[in-house]
């Protein structure tokens, strides 16, 4: 698969606490972008610390799944839940870090089977010919006011709560994570991103730019300039592929 990712600290943050992971493990490939939280650097060693553990168990259980001993879902279960011990460990071990968290957004991928598992407000997106489509829901206080008909689409930009995640890696013991199969068709392009990006580069923005058939790169480092020159307000991080 054709991929790229970029990770830039924004115009404003002092750290950039995001991350972002492209791995392969023989026919296995593994996407996932993670935006940390905490005070001092805390975030940044969410974020990384998240990433490093999907790593590893990719690494150790891979076959397992390639073998059919262990059912995707579940699979991906165990990535996600094996992130957040590491995160929740981490954060017992140094009360300087302590409340610390991230976002994850991860796509699996081997073969023709494609999973999903998601916690956080990172987003993932199916981009093709006849659109682009949300393959994730923010786990935020305001999407949560949203489907419940509290708000209105309309007060959801530049809410004061916006970015009061409802879910997050390495907050709790409770592992509670989306977890779905995704189906894609050949041509398709998929784009990771931090709500840096999606904040101030709009779904049509980015549609247009994916659409214009450069490589996976340069449309990313096309998206994360705009997010800068519209102020780069927060950390910026997308990871794009191609089925």
């Amino acid at each position: 698969m054709d991929a790229a990712g970029m990770s830039d600290r924004g115009q404003v943050r002092e750290k950039n606490e995001d991350s972002y992971l492209i791995c392969r493990e023989g026919p296995i490939w593994l996407f996932a972008v993670a935006d940390g939280m905490g005070g001092h650097a805390a975030g940044e060693v969410a974020s990384t610390l998240a990433l490093e553990a999907l790593s590893s168990y990719l690494s150790a259980h891979g076959r397992e799944l390639l073998e059919g001993a262990v059912p995707a879902h579940i699979f991906v279960h165990n990535m996600l839940a094996r992130a957040n011990l590491k995160v929740l460990e981490a954060a017992r071990a140094d009360r300087s870090q302590s409340g610390m968290g991230t976002t994850l957004t991860l796509i699996l991928g081997w073969e023709n089977n494609f999973w999903l598992g998601h916690v956080g407000d990172s987003r993932a997106y199916r981009i093709n010919n006849d659109g682009i489509f949300p393959l994730t829901e923010d786990h935020t206080l305001v999407s949560q006011l949203l489907r419940n008909g509290r708000i209105s689409e309309e007060e959801t930009n530049g809410h004061p709560q916006r970015h009061i995640l409802t879910r997050a890696l390495g907050t709790e013991n409770s592992e509670e994570f989306d977890i779905a199969p995704l189906d894609f068709s050949p041509g398709d392009a998929v784009l990771l991103c931090s709500d840096g990006l999606y904040s101030q580069v709009d779904d049509n923005e980015i549609l247009a730019a994916v659409r214009s058939g450069g490589e996976p790169s340069a449309v990313i480092a096309h998206l994360v300039r705009l997010a800068n020159e519209r102020g780069g307000t927060d950390n910026i991080t997308a990871v794009l592929f191609r089925v």
